[in-house]
């Protein structure tokens, strides 16, 4: 399991990602874009490696777990058995 320092660190690795590939999209098509994708997702995955993530799903998956526990909950489990529709619908709002 993941400290929340690594999630945090590895959520800033994947905005940087998501602005980068943003970026990479806003400008009309190109021969080149294929070419220019692979070194952002290079570096994303690279930057969650370095915080001991195996894979993109590991860290999605210790990402969620990061949010159900600041809404106070152990662990996913916990939180679909006890839960409110308020609590649901505040882990909807939280980083994804």
């Amino acid at each position: 399991m993941a400290d929340k320092n690594q999630v945090l660190a590895a959520r800033q690795a994947v905005d940087a990602y998501r602005e980068a590939h943003r970026g990479l999209h806003g400008k009309p098509w190109h021969q080149g874009v294929p070419e220019e994708h692979t070194p952002l997702l290079d570096a994303m995955l690279a930057a969650l490696g370095e915080q001991g993530f195996g894979s993109l799903g590991d860290f999605f998956t210790e990402s969620e777990l990061a949010n159900v526990q600041e809404l106070g909950y152990a662990d996913q489990a916990e939180f679909d058995a006890r839960s409110s529709a308020a609590e649901k619908e505040a882990l909807s709002r939280m980083w994804q």
